[in-house]
């Protein structure tokens, strides 16, 4: 998976990733982060999704060792909406 979006992210015309508004949540060795996933390419793209990130302490560095991103979906075609955005809130 690494691999996977390190190539499509070394790749891509000025590919920008971020987080706004990420929550994390941490206790002893265990840590959850979530939010909005926004991924823009080039000046004009731009999709958002939602993200969940589980890490696991291991030997004094955190390790993430589940990852799950979804789109909502339309429920009228039953595909994914790539198309939605946030409120301007979340911008």
């Amino acid at each position: 998976m690494r691999e996977v979006c390190a190539r499509g992210l070394d790749e891509g015309p000025d590919v920008r990733f971020d987080m706004p508004d990420l929550k994390v949540m941490a206790r002893e060795d265990l840590a959850v982060a979530w939010g909005l996933n926004r991924v823009r390419v080039g000046g004009d793209a731009e999709t958002w999704s939602r993200g969940t990130r589980v890490f696991e302490r291991r030997n004094g560095s955190w390790v993430m060792i589940h990852q799950h991103v979804s789109y909502p979906y339309d429920p009228a075609t039953g595909e994914a909406r790539t198309d939605l955005r946030p409120g301007p809130a979340r911008r």
